[in-house]
């Protein structure tokens, strides 16, 4: 092969290779006459159009107008380019590519001769004595013979000179040098071992080429994590770990699943999540982006939930919105990473967080919540602004006027200019709220909005009165003068008696008496059942929002199996009541 161009190496392969065995390792073809037919990979259909001609080597999609040769098929399915479907289809018909002088002889090519001969000796090192405490530590972590085979992992062992030693006679010590697999001291210029007493894992691209390592050190001792440097080969930017081999897993499950640690994308692999991988220490990087968009837009975001798990996830979100992907966050217990979820509740435990994470926005919305002091109109408007530089990198204008009500209800926004102002400044992808647009004039001290209003039409309206009484539920109503002032008009109703402000008044305590005279001396439209009916199914929808609330930090804090399963099926049924509230409230 060493006289042929890539030309000629390109028709060898063509020639070499069997487009319907190739098509057949992705999707099931069923023989009709003289070709093959099978629903089409690249466009969603319930009859077969898709046909693929044996004889001629070309396929076709009489759906959606894809076609053409082998190549053609691999770029598109494989998301590759054309030397990368080239290589990957040379390899598997046992075809040598012809690889120019220079080529041979780059410094890229030199690092990945180097680190083919690294790997095999960090293998082999796991399998000696003297990795004893390596697969104890790869055995605490749940990981079992075929996950260690099939990721490679191998150990760096004690002492400085253990690879060096190894590369010796094999590879020139610059080439190590050169691939950041040893280390040259300053002061002499001798060379080291840069990875001593940690397990490795190898980072390999989507070409399957051995780019990098990554060191996880075995008991005490600083940095924790240590990956290869920048080399000629490798980038942490450029770079997700376990890609290649989570890219049929994000084509199925039509997302992936970002997490920080090597451990993380092992253990969920291991479990059948295989749509898993992980940054490499660094931010998420205009590289990885280039990465997922060949395989989905849709990332689900599942960082540590310690603090700096939430910082970084943050950062990530912000490339990711501007990239234009769909982005929902898992939030696990505090204290359990994902390699430790998988492992205490199973692929299915796991899954079922998937089912149940939140949109970007609402994840942000609930986390400033935690932060920022709500209860205040100047809190209020403190947590929409740092929400609301998220929300304006949205495209949709539909999507960006949904998340609304959301803020609304989780921050317990109910005064109407603020609402007014939110919803101009989401219109119009603002990333702040204008202050003059939320200067409103205050509600009846210590009562929301919506319960004054919903007072006056109970008091004011016969119809409201009748009809929104039967409709109240118990807990509609925080406990306090609100609930006092609305069951004394329940009894004075029973009674047959008319409903007047001072014989209600009469009926209740001085706290409720003193809030139900500024309620009436308070300027307002005129009282009808559609006015209170609005507040009611308003505050209604608060009162299920604080219970999904609820029940979020307590699965956030986590518990047993049986309990999980409990609040998560709570969780659907509210979900399913604010979906049904919302639909009633739209119609």
């Amino acid at each position: 092969m060493g006289g042929r161009d890539r030309s000629d190496v390109v028709e060898v392969v063509r020639a070499s290779a069997d487009l319907r065995e190739i098509v057949s390792d992705y999707i099931p073809l069923k023989k009709s006459g003289a070709k093959y037919r099978a629903l089409c990979p690249f466009h969603t259909e319930k009859t077969p159009s898709f046909w693929v001609d044996a004889d001629k080597q070309l396929f076709y999609c009489f759906g959606c107008g894809v076609g053409g040769d082998i190549f053609k098929f691999v770029m598109l399915y494989e998301k590759m380019e054309f030397p990368e479907a080239l290589k990957m289809l040379a390899g598997r018909y046992g075809i040598a590519l012809p690889v120019g002088r220079r080529e041979e002889n780059s410094d890229r090519q030199k690092v990945l001769a180097v680190n083919r001969q690294a790997v095999g000796y960090f293998r082999e090192q796991l399998q000696q004595s003297g990795g004893a405490a390596a697969r104890k530590y790869l055995a605490s972590r749940g990981l079992g013979p075929e996950t260690i085979d099939r990721w490679q992992i191998g150990f760096a062992p004690e002492g400085w000179m253990g690879l060096k030693s190894h590369l010796a006679g094999k590879v020139p010590e610059d080439h190590g040098v050169l691939a950041g697999l040893l280390a040259r001291k300053e002061e002499t210029g001798r060379t080291y071992d840069r990875f001593r007493d940690r397990v490795i894992f190898p980072i390999l691209n989507l070409s399957d080429e051995m780019v990098g390592f990554g060191g996880r050190v075995i008991g005490a001792g600083e940095p924790k994590y240590l990956n290869s440097p920048e080399t000629a080969a490798f980038s942490k930017g450029d770079n997700l770990f376990g890609l290649p081999l989570a890219k049929e897993g994000i084509r199925k499950q039509g997302h992936v699943v970002l997490v920080e640690g090597y451990m993380d994308v092992i253990a969920l692999h291991q479990a059948e999540v295989t749509e898993a991988v992980g940054t490499l220490g660094t931010g998420f990087t205009a590289g990885h982006v280039r990465l997922l968009k060949r395989f989905t837009d849709r990332v689900v975001v599942n960082f540590d939930p310690d603090a700096a798990g939430r910082a970084a996830t943050k950062r990530s979100l912000e490339v990711l919105l501007e990239n234009g992907f769909e982005v929902v966050v898992v939030a696990l217990p505090p204290g359990k990473d994902p390699d430790l979820y998988v492992r205490e509740f199973g692929a299915e435990g796991y899954r079922a967080r998937l089912t149940e994470a939140l949109p970007y926005i609402e994840y942000l919305t609930r986390e400033v919540a935690k932060r920022v002091d709500v209860a205040e109109t100047k809190g209020k408007i403190e947590a929409l602004n740092e929400v609301l530089p998220f929300l304006a990198r949205l495209d949709n204008p539909v999507q960006r006027a949904g998340h609304v009500e959301m803020l609304a209800t989780v921050f317990g926004i109910e005064d109407r200019l603020v609402l007014q102002e939110l919803a101009t400044a989401v219109r119009e992808r603002r990333k702040t709220l204008d202050p003059r647009g939320t200067m409103s004039a205050a509600p009846v001290r210590g009562v929301s909005e919506s319960e004054s209003r919903l007072v006056r039409a109970l008091m004011d309206d016969g119809e409201a009165r009748r009809v929104l009484l039967g409709e109240i539920e118990a807990d509609d109503i925080e406990p306090g003068r609100v609930a006092e002032i609305v069951k004394a008009i329940g009894r004075s109703v029973e009674k047959g008696e008319d409903v007047t402000y001072p014989r209600i008044g009469a009926d209740v305590s001085d706290p409720a008496r003193d809030l139900l005279t500024r309620i009436a001396a308070a300027s307002h439209p005129p009282a009808s059942l559609d006015e209170g009916r609005g507040c009611l199914k308003g505050l209604r929808a608060a009162r299920l929002q604080r219970q999904m609330g609820e029940i979020q930090k307590r699965l956030e804090s986590g518990g047993g199996a049986a309990e999980v399963d409990e609040l998560l099926r709570r969780k659907v049924t509210l979900r399913r009541r604010i979906e049904a509230l919302r639909d009633a409230s739209a119609s």
